[in-house]
């Protein structure tokens, strides 16, 4: 799910362990995913990690987008889009997505990278109607 973060930030060159990551939801009570929980496996990342997402949504998503918006030192870079359910498929869920998901996915931090990276990926409906939002911030 998260295969665009690794491509985003891969190019970064310098070679420092990961001192934090950390991970919070960004969402709103008028998105589609509500009681939203997030949890990493490692809490701390060298390299791979698995990400659970947890969620409700009030009503089904059929398709949409996912937008993933990338500071790295406060610099902001190009966003990028991408088509959700195309995304998603590396996970273990699929479109539609509605009334609970428990959702499990693999990514990783490549090697190289140095300071701060904020990810914010931002998931929408056919409608522009946000369903969801999730913030990484990555310390080396």
């Amino acid at each position: 799910m998260f295969k665009i973060i690794t491509i985003l930030i891969a190019s970064i060159s310098c070679t420092n362990a990961v001192k934090s990551f950390t991970y919070r939801s960004c969402g709103l009570k008028t998105d589609i995913a509500q009681n939203l929980v997030l949890s990493v496996d490692p809490i701390l990342p060298i390299t791979d990690y698995t990400l659970y997402l947890n969620a409700d949504f009030s009503e089904q998503v059929n398709g949409g987008t996912s937008k993933y918006t990338v500071t790295y030192n406060f610099i902001p870079l190009t966003p990028t889009i991408n088509e959700l359910c195309t995304e998603i498929r590396s996970s273990n869920i699929t479109c539609p997505l509605f009334n609970h998901i428990s959702s499990q996915s693999k990514g990783s931090i490549p090697t190289g990278i140095s300071g701060t990276t904020v990810i914010k990926n931002e998931w929408f409906n056919e409608n522009d109607k946000r369903i969801l939002c999730m913030q990484f911030t990555i310390n080396t």
